[in-house]
């Protein structure tokens, strides 16, 4: 029943309905705020100030989060980087120690 669900609605592992969930919350938040910004009764100055408001701190957090993302991809690219390096040293030592023998 499960996998005909998946099928139908055309999601081929979890990962696809995370996102998905987080892009519709991220969507009707948007839209939410939108609506209630066209629809409080402040002229149209003030509503252009608030949208604009919203949009720089909207930036802001995007670029906030930006940079965090870089630096943990770029601590992860280091680990394996490392990781890989070691590993790489390991198998070359064993190699050179059978072809030594």
């Amino acid at each position: 029943m499960t996998r005909g669900l998946k099928d139908y609605f055309g999601v081929t592992d979890k990962s696809n309905v995370q996102k998905g969930c987080i892009l519709g919350l991220l969507s009707g938040v948007i839209i939410g705020g939108v609506t209630a910004l066209m629809l409080a009764p402040k002229s149209g100055k003030e509503t252009r100030a608030d949208i604009k408001a919203g949009v720089e701190v909207g930036v802001e957090k995007a670029k906030d989060l930006g940079e965090k993302a870089s630096k943990a991809a770029h601590k992860k690219y280091e680990e394996m980087k490392t990781k890989l390096s070691k590993e790489a040293d390991d198998i070359a030592e064993d190699l050179a120690d059978e072809l030594s023998s």
